[in-house]
């Protein structure tokens, strides 16, 4: 669901609560063009599923079609005929986005996200939001942006470890490394090991403006 998943995925997440409101928003679509389309139920074509039949890691979902808030079955008629008991076309496919779960707030289906919860996902899979912020503040920010559902407690954070974000006004060049064969060290010092700063860029732990500052001194 970071951000859009296929309609099972979503049932999971959500605690297996029917009925929801979804939308498909594939790139290059026009109800992908913006976040306030792309989460808007009264624009374009959207699903209320009513019923989820899983089977594996997917199965089958059925509900009402609706297109523009009102019901409106001609999609499927018309592009899908051999499709029987309201079945949702495509239910397996990841570019599906949760709307709204009606009579449920979604702030109660996704609670905010505290220091000593655990990421289940991406690439700090396995560690604790607050292990996260100390070495890397910028991604948990960057998962809230991506994801309206997403909710960090950067509140509780910051008072756990005040200096964290502080360093942001801090040069890169005085910065200290914290990982890797140079840790302990300001970037000013490994300012000469050029493949070391392009692969720094290319795993994202410094960005293309700082690699060029950092070669310039």
């Amino acid at each position: 669901m970071y951000p859009h998943d296929n309609i099972f995925s979503i049932y999971y997440n959500i605690g297996k609560r029917t009925p929801f409101l979804v939308k498909r928003c594939e790139l290059g679509l026009a109800r992908s063009s913006s976040e306030e389309r792309r989460i808007d139920p009264n624009q374009d074509r959207t699903f209320l599923v009513e019923t989820v039949k899983p089977r594996g890691k997917y199965g089958k979902a059925y509900g009402k079609c609706f297109v523009n808030g009102k019901p409106d079955d001609t999609y499927r008629q018309e592009c899908y005929p051999n499709i029987k008991d309201e079945e949702i076309p495509c239910a397996g496919c990841g570019e599906w986005v949760l709307i709204d779960v009606p009579g449920v707030s979604l702030d109660e289906i996704f609670p905010i996200h505290k220091a000593d919860e655990i990421l289940m996902f991406g690439k700090y899979k396995g560690k604790t939001y607050g292990d996260i912020y100390k070495v890397d503040y910028q991604y948990l920010h960057w998962l809230e942006k991506t994801d309206r559902l997403f909710k960090v407690d950067f509140e509780e954070l910051k008072q756990l470890y005040p200096d964290v974000e502080k360093q942001e006004d801090i040069s890169i060049a005085d910065k200290v490394i914290d990982f890797g064969k140079y840790k302990g060290q300001k970037f000013r010092d490994i300012k000469d090991d050029i493949s070391y700063l392009e692969w720094l860029v290319s795993i994202d732990k410094i960005s293309i403006e700082d690699f060029e500052l950092l070669t310039t001194i």
